[in-house]
């Protein structure tokens, strides 16, 4: 919950209550309650009296003394008891009387569904603004305007619109918290969770977080003690470094952080502001600040609510092996296709595993992936297994260390009771995630229900299953921070402004980072000598803190050897030079020529709000084509620099693809360490460098190129 210090920043006046105390209301108000249930009024005033919200409901509604039989109030100031949260659903013109009520009643939360502020414009926001200084003004707490409101189970709060409430009898009560951005996927995930037999702690949409944020909710479902796992559909973060300390302090509580967010691309971008006024964030900088801090980020928020019931339950992929069962060699085949697309892979059992089915499987299909079809089921039963030889196979292969979670397959075959039966068994029984695939449509009904019964839940689609799995199993242990090296800096004498490369160099050289051999030529004789003390062919380059792109107006020149190819060289960039704009050059870089095995990219970014990045990626020309690039916030360890080259997808050509020698990947981490020290030591000032390209070749790595720009 928000401390007393932070609320004191925000507030003028001390808040009449904090945020666990608003998910725990006594008196409640339905701001705009009636009778009619096809309004929002009537529908929330109904899901409250329907769930036994276990202290008052006060009705206000100014044409009526009597609603679904409890007595209705004109005002909010005319209700007998203490307000904890007042539910406003009134038209957009009379929310602001309404909260000057809420501040006159001395209420904990005002929490407003009503839509039409900010996310329509100027004049929405402005008016959005007024509600805040109203509420902020009078100690009165707000949440959203533009939300569907929120849920705590566990305190028989219904104070949501979300059509579901009014299907079921009674709360999804489990462990399950939910902090999200959009109301109507907030009841969808309920609704969702209904179905599979997903339990929630609390669920609150936030909506245009005029007042209380994402990061507050988030705050409480970390310190909440009913809830074991956290949920946050995002589309922008109101302060990033907030929700950065509370991603760390979720990790260090050891309470799992699961994440779906919109606006990974331009055009989810625009939506998602529109939708909410939030501004999203770049997805990178985002993802990799997430992933930092072990959080498990999901495509859809139905992945996101599949992937923390299994979470909620205790389940952990111990690797990407998935065993893989099914009622039919076809749909087994399939799934063993599907893996690899998704980064899984299909173990080889242990010789003990495969001793221990050999009751169970003819010697020519214990090894995986299962086929039901094959079983022996005269074997003798396990009493401590149920499902027979089923509940037998699928222990044993869930037991073997090479097994990090299994994936069961189940189709319109008879006796599914029995597979069910044997599939909850073998569930309870391991740490692994089982993901239990329901393809046999109305003809599993039966199955669904038994599964939802046992609170295990189950997947309608393959793919969707395999994407679950996949993110519980590439998720990456929270990384705590790691001091920078003590040899990290920046030279005093580097101007501000963008580097020309031999002063970029000279950056990279001071923090230990191998260049290619270069000398800073004024004019072309000049460039003649260096050429011979380097005694090879070189390349020569333009220098020129006007020129950011040289090789894009010809002001570079490879392969160079002889006196005279220099001076024609120098000639011909600073002709190239002059037709770009550039009348004068400052001169020319003149270094070596390389014949790398292959070629990366590295560089800092320095994000606007999660701060400065390490990057590593496929370099040279394929930098544009692959887009193949991890990024890590700095600083980083070595190991973590070591996982990033493992995460690329042309890693194959560091070790030895076709042939080639392979990379001494340590020297290549060393240097992403050392970039991570420079970018975390240097407070913001080197606000971009690139290296690109980084030549590799075998046990030799050399900075070919760079670019940089200072604050």
């Amino acid at each position: 919950m928000t401390t007393p210090d932070s609320v004191q920043k925000i507030f003028p006046v001390t808040p009449n209550q904090t945020v666990r105390q608003i998910l725990h209301p006594t008196g409640v108000a339905i701001v705009g309650a009636s009778g009619d249930e096809t309004k929002w009024g009537g529908r929330l005033l109904r899901y409250m009296m329907k769930h036994q919200h276990n202290g008052p409901i006060y009705p206000i509604n100014a044409r009526a003394t009597e609603l679904l039989g409890l007595p209705a109030y004109q005002s909010v100031k005319d209700c007998p008891g203490p307000v904890d949260l007042a539910i406003l659903l009134l038209p957009r013109e009379h929310i602001k009387a309404a909260l000057e009520d809420c501040v006159a009643k001395k209420v904990g939360c005002a929490l407003c569904i009503t839509s039409g502020f900010a996310e329509t414009g100027p004049e929405g926001r402005a008016d959005e603004e007024e509600l805040v200084a109203i509420a902020r003004a009078g100690g009165v707490r707000l949440i959203g305007p533009n939300c569907m409101g929120l849920m705590n189970a566990h305190h028989n709060l219904c104070g949501t619109t979300g059509v579901v409430m009014g299907t079921v009898d009674k709360l999804p009560v489990g462990g399950i918290g939910m902090a999200s951005q959009s109301g109507a996927l907030m009841g969808a995930m309920i609704s969702r969770g209904v179905d599979i037999g997903a339990g929630f702690s609390s669920t609150i949409s936030v909506g245009n977080q005029a007042d209380l944020d994402l990061n507050d909710f988030f705050e409480y479902l970390i310190d909440d003690p009913k809830t074991e796992v956290i949920t946050l559909y995002i589309e922008g973060i109101k302060d990033p470094q907030r929700f950065t300390a509370l991603l760390e302090r979720a990790a260090t509580v050891g309470k799992p952080v699961c994440v779906a967010k919109s606006g990974r691309s331009e055009a989810g971008a625009r939506a998602a502001a529109s939708h909410t006024a939030s501004l999203a964030g770049a997805w990178p900088s985002f993802e990799a600040t997430c992933r930092r801090w072990g959080v498990y980020l999901f495509e859809s928020i139905y992945d996101l609510l599949q992937g923390a019931q299994m979470l909620q339950l205790g389940k952990r992929s111990t690797s990407n092996n998935v065993a893989v069962f099914s009622g039919s060699g076809g749909g087994g085949a399939l799934l063993v296709d599907g893996l690899e697309a998704h980064g899984l892979e299909l173990p080889q059992l242990s010789d003990a595993t495969v001793q221990a089915v050999s009751s169970v499987l003819p010697a020519t299909h214990r090894q995986l992936p299962f086929d039901f079809g094959m079983l022996n089921h005269q074997a003798t039963p396990d009493p401590e297994v149920a499902g027979g030889s089923i509940g037998i196979a699928l222990d044993r292969a869930m037991s073997d260390p090479n097994v990090g979670a299994g994936l069961l397959l189940l189709t319109t075959q008879p006796g599914q009771e029995m597979v069910v039966k044997a599939a909850i068994s073998a569930a309870n029984r391991s740490k692994k995630p089982l993901a239990f695939v329901q393809g046999a449509g109305n003809h599993g009904e039966i199955a669904r229900k038994m599964m939802r019964e046992a609170g295990l839940g189950y997947f309608d689609s393959l793919h969707d299953a395999l994407k679950v799995l996949a993110v519980l199993a590439h998720r990456t242990e929270p990384q705590p921070a790691v001091a920078p090296l003590s040899d990290s800096g920046i030279p005093a004498d580097l101007p501000s402004g963008f580097l020309t490369e031999p002063d970029a160099r000279r950056l990279l050289e001071a923090n230990g980072i191998p260049t290619t051999r270069w000398s800073f030529a004024a004019d072309a004789e000049a460039a003649v000598s260096a050429a011979k003390e380097i005694g090879s062919a070189v390349a020569i380059k333009a220098v020129s803190a006007k020129i950011v792109h040289k090789s894009d107006i010809g002001g570079v020149r490879l392969g160079v050897q002889g006196d005279e190819a220099v001076r024609e060289a120098c000639k011909a960039i600073s002709d190239a030079a002059r037709a770009a704009g550039v009348n004068k050059l400052d001169g020319y870089l003149v270094t070596e020529m390389w014949r790398a095995d292959s070629e990366l990219i590295l560089g800092i970014q320095n994000d606007p709000e999660f701060g400065p990045l390490v990057m590593v990626g496929a370099g040279g020309v394929l930098v544009e084509l692959m887009k193949d690039v991890q990024l890590w916030p700095a600083p980083l360890s070595h190991d973590m620099a070591l996982a990033m080259l493992g995460r690329l997808r042309s890693r194959a050509l560091l070790t030895g693809f076709r042939g080639r020698p392979p990379a001494n990947l340590n020297a290549i981490a060393d240097v992403l360490v050392r970039l991570g020290s420079l970018a975390a030591i240097s407070n913001g000032r080197l606000r971009e460098l690139d290296i690109n390209p980084l030549f590799v070749a075998g046990d030799r790595i050399v900075a070919a190129d760079a670019r940089a720009t200072l604050a």
